[in-house]
């Protein structure tokens, strides 16, 4: 049986006493809808047009009330009259107009609209929050926004690196809210985000008296899941399990789990991809099982009744009594629908959840993450704290905001360890980023990319040069696939070696080339080896010198030509000549042997003399 009320509307400035088919809709994680029709004879003069007042309606604010009429004699409203009023405050979004002869229906308004929260729907939006909490995110993105908005997460961390990427505000905050396991709803007048509950009472229901229908229903699900979760900068990869975390919910769920676990008794794996940029892995995949189990203990048991009690609240609990003496408990309200009819008549049917003193949201979904498609950026940074050789860049969305990314990993032919090359872009570069599995917040940078604005100067009609390495200061390696020159050239344009496609090879400094090896340097020739100086060419070895020609040796000075050492032999198997304008030689002891034939002391044109300062002998 319907409960008498009195219900006030009010638009604006306008009050709307005479209604019908009067439904408000409310939900969790969802905007709240009402809906209502009225006479237009009672709304607007006859014989006037009606866009006028529909143009007044649309997009005023809006208030509705339901409460008992006045001397009901009730045991329970009395006790807790509270419970018994309905209270809703929301915007007109649709005026529609309508009336038909075939329908049978009079000229009729029909004003229909949403709660509060509408406003946060302000269309697709991109942004980004590095090393941020649940309450600073959701201040940040509500901020100029007309709502009343209570915000307690219980989830008190920082998160590494959180993406919105075109989602309107509400889509963004509600998939964060389930994600993380926090509830996001309307309680007719405040916003909640975080922990459910804090305003109105404990309606007290009874079935039979105020509460006329009632269902309860489980159900089987598999829980058992093993996750594994990627660490890029370990290099490792996590694992948790979500059987772990199952007194997340208490009670009769842990009867119901144990049931689903002998039916769905194989464990099966879960491989992740949500490990954010400067995230850890062993948190995430932590976090993730957790929630993983939320939401399927959110799913085993629901409840769905009818009550005449408009005092009940989306996010509140409700006390049953009246009903299998094991169900009988409190109930947090996840959807309910008020309706009242033009006579006064309300009634509401509603669904609810037992999670025995948890907070978490039933609809929680851990693996709700933004999809983001790959493009350009900006490098912002490049001298990564950590060592690993990330890049911090900025994309074309957060420019227009002054974000960001952390620091992301960059795609190169470097396997670590010393192995491979090593090549990271300079700021102000422009690179193309992907998204690990589409997510957003899982960026990674493939490569480097030129424009018009950044051109690689290299560029041939039939693609001949081939620049091996550029760095930032000039120095450079280029392969010039039309001569078959491989050119090596300093930052100041000075080549430095070139290795030509005919086969020369050419080393050129404009100071000095130092040849420096532990062991032995060998040079070989095929034919012959020239060594030019414009000043001194000078040779020092530690030990011994040798010169081997399969033919002559000549050496030719235009000064003086010195030989120092200890001693010295010369062994000529032919003949010896020497050769000059006067030759002197000086020896504490001069001895000249002929072994086989004469010894002949000649002088062309003067005097042999002999002179000793004691004896000469002649034999």
């Amino acid at each position: 049986m319907a409960l008498q009320t009195i219900t006030n509307i009010k638009i604006g400035e306008i009050r709307i006493t005479n209604f019908n088919k009067l439904e408000v809709f409310q939900t969790i994680h969802d905007h709240h809808t009402f809906s209502f029709e009225v006479r237009q004879d009672l709304l607007v003069e006859e014989f006037k047009s009606v866009m006028p007042f529909s143009q007044k309606l649309y997009g005023e604010k809006i208030s509705i009330e339901i409460k008992p009429i006045d001397g009901l004699e009730d045991l329970i409203i009395g006790a807790d009259p509270k419970d018994y009023i309905m209270q809703f405050y929301g915007i007109v979004t649709e005026v529609k107009l309508q009336k038909s002869r075939i329908k049978d229906i009079e000229e009729t308004i029909v004003i229909k609209g949403k709660s509060t929260t509408i406003v946060l729907e302000n269309g697709p939006e991109c942004n980004s929050f590095t090393n941020m909490s649940l309450s600073d995110i959701v201040r940040k993105v509500k901020s100029g926004c007309d709502i009343d908005m209570d915000v307690r997460p219980f989830y008190l961390e920082n998160l590494p690196y959180t993406v919105q990427y075109n989602e309107s505000n509400f889509s963004f905050l509600n998939r964060l809210a389930k994600r993380n396991g926090h509830w996001l709803y309307y309680n007719g007048r405040t916003t909640i985000f975080g922990s459910p509950g804090g305003v109105g009472g404990q309606p007290k229901l009874i079935y039979g008296i105020n509460m006329q229908d009632f269902d309860y229903t489980i159900k089987l699900l598999p829980a058992q899941f093993k996750i594994i979760e990627n660490d890029n900068n370990d290099g490792e990869y996590r694992t948790d399990e979500t059987l772990r975390y199952r007194k997340e919910a208490d009670g009769f769920h842990q009867n119901f789990l144990n049931r689903s676990n002998e039916v769905f008794n194989k464990e099966t794996i879960i491989q992740l991809n949500q490990t954010p940029v400067g995230g850890s892995g062993r948190q995430s995949s932590e976090e993730y099982a957790k929630n993983k189990m939320r939401a399927v203990l959110s799913s085993l048991v629901e409840m769905k009744a009818s009550s005449e009690v408009p005092g009940i609240t989306v996010g509140n609990e409700v006390r049953v009594l009246g009903v299998d003496m094991q169900l009988e408990s409190s109930y947090r309200v996840t959807q309910i629908t008020h309706i009242c009819d033009d006579g006064g008549g309300y009634e509401n049917h509603f669904t609810a959840v037992n999670f025995n003193g948890s907070v978490f949201s039933p609809e929680t979904d851990p693996d709700l993450v933004p999809h983001c498609k790959s493009q350009t950026a900006i490098v912002t940074a490049n001298a990564d704290p950590d060592g690993l050789s990330c890049i911090q860049v900025q994309m074309p969305w957060q420019a227009a905001k002054g974000e960001t990314t952390p620091y992301i990993p960059l795609i190169q032919k470097y396997g670590g360890d010393a192995r491979g090359s090593h090549i990271i872009p300079e700021i102000g570069d422009t690179v193309f980023v992907d998204f690990q599995g589409n997510n957003a917040e899982l960026p990674i940078v493939l490569g480097t990319m030129t424009s018009r604005k950044e051109k690689s100067g290299y560029s041939t009609p039939n693609n001949d040069i081939k620049a091996i390495m550029h760095s930032r200061s000039g120095n450079r390696i280029i392969n010039d696939d039309a001569t078959g020159d491989i050119t090596i050239e300093s930052q100041k344009g000075e080549t430095i070696a070139v290795i030509h496609g005919d086969g020369n090879i050419r080393f050129k400094a404009p100071k000095n080339i130092e040849l420096e090896a532990g062991d032995d340097i060998v040079m070989k020739a095929g034919r012959n080896i020239k060594i030019d100086a414009k000043e001194d060419i000078e040779v020092d070895a530690g030990n011994n010198i040798n010169q081997d020609a399969g033919n002559n040796i000549g050496i030719i000075a235009q000064g003086d030509i010195n030989e120092f050492g200890d001693n010295k032999t010369e062994n000529i198997t032919e003949n010896y000549k020497r050769s000059s304008h006067e030759s002197t030689q000086f020896a504490d002891e001069v001895k000249i042997f002929s072994t086989q034939e004469n010894m002949l002391l000649e002088s062309s044109q003067k005097t042999v003399e002999i002179n000793s300062a004691e004896k000469s002998n002649l034999f």
